[in-house]
């Protein structure tokens, strides 16, 4: 008899083991830290530009010459930004009296988010 309490007892125990372990006490949530959130600061471009009407014979070399650029951007730097600002233009020359936008001079500004 003592054997078949023992045994009754031990299994007792046991399920009371699984159960606070499968469904637990104390909340999952209590063994779980939320996780850091860390600021990220990214360099966010600001673009100055100029709207310029073209005319008969304009090329974009041209107007690169007539209107530089204050700040030191290279060829390719600047002729990336002025198809991002006007992407009709990308496989079209220009017609005469068309508005277009020139890349003038980038400034970054910083944009912080959480």
């Amino acid at each position: 008899m003592k054997i078949f309490f023992s045994a009754l007892g031990i299994l007792f125990i046991a399920f009371i083991l699984k159960i606070d372990l499968l469904e637990g006490t104390i909340p999952l949530a209590a063994f779980y830290k939320e996780p850091v959130v860390e600021e990220t600061c990214v360099d966010v471009p600001d673009i100055k530009t100029i709207t310029v009407r073209t005319i008969p014979g304009d090329n974009l070399q041209s107007l690169f010459a007539l209107y530089p650029s204050e700040s030191s951007m290279s060829f390719s730097e600047r002729l990336e930004l002025f198809y991002e600002l006007n992407p009709h233009l990308l496989k079209q020359s220009f017609k005469p009296g068309e508005s277009i936008q020139l890349p003038f001079s980038i400034k970054n500004a910083h944009s912080c988010t959480n």
